[in-house]
């Protein structure tokens, strides 16, 4: 025996419920798309503060290494101005511990390796040309400036090295300059007389000294630019990012 079911007429939608679920659909879909682009925005601020934090603390390295140059600098100027006062002394009268430790003052160096990693990974993402950071941008802009100007310095630097070690043998005398790359300045006698220098090579060392003190000064200046520009910026980003 066959059963029949009855059928069911089936419910015909209108016009204004497909707008409804369109609308509803649109609205869930534009909506998820705002909230992904927030979470991606606060994701990028977090991103963002954590490596403005690193660059803080990476100005913070060079403030301190810039402390210990401009000390060294302020020495070698000082050495500079000795050596020009004792040059024209009668050589049988020149401390020779104090002669060849003041010539070694010129030809070491220390290179100032600035901690700039991260402020390139912050250049390199656009954190210093955004116009919410104008300021900090500024302050990096003027920090680099004058790391480049310390740098060209400290390859002028390099040159009259160069120079003066080929005015070595016309200054010195083996036995007691052979110390000085070994920094061995406890085994120069602390006594009266050198080896007396020719006219010509005393014109060039003093020419040599000034340059260096010229060097001295101007090193100590970029010093004092890099130092205030970095902790403006520090205490921006702190500020900032805190």
């Amino acid at each position: 025996m066959e059963v029949h079911h009855p059928h069911h007429p089936t419910h015909k939608k209108k016009w204004a419920e497909y707008i409804i679920e369109f609308v509803m659909l649109f609205t869930a879909v534009t909506l998820g798309f705002f909230a992904e682009n927030i979470r991606e925005h606060i994701a990028e601020n977090e991103k963002k503060s954590e490596l403005m934090k690193i660059v803080a603390l990476d100005l913070q390295r060079d403030l301190k290494q810039l402390e210990f140059h401009k000390q060294d600098y302020d020495v070698k100027f000082k050495g500079c101005d000795s050596l020009l006062s004792i040059v024209d002394m009668n050589p049988k009268d020149i401390n020779i511990h104090s002669y060849y430790v003041l010539l070694a003052s010129n030809l070491g160096y220390w290179n100032f390796n600035s901690n700039e990693k991260s402020r390139n990974e912050a250049d390199s993402k656009g954190y210093f040309r955004n116009i919410e950071d104008t300021e900090i941008a500024l302050l990096m802009s003027k920090y680099n400036f004058f790391l480049i100007d310390y740098r060209t310095v400290e390859d002028e630097a390099s040159r009259f090295r160069t120079k003066l070690l080929e005015e070595i043998p016309n200054l010195t005398e083996v036995k007691y300059y052979q110390n000085i790359p070994t920094i061995d300045f406890d085994k120069l006698p602390n006594k009266l007389g050198i080896k007396p220098l020719n006219k010509e090579a005393i014109k060039k060392l003093k020419y040599l000294t000034y340059n260096f003190k010229h060097l001295n000064w101007a090193f100590k200046g970029d010093i004092d630019s890099l130092s205030l520009y970095a902790t403006k910026a520090i205490e921006l980003i702190n500020k900032k990012y805190e």
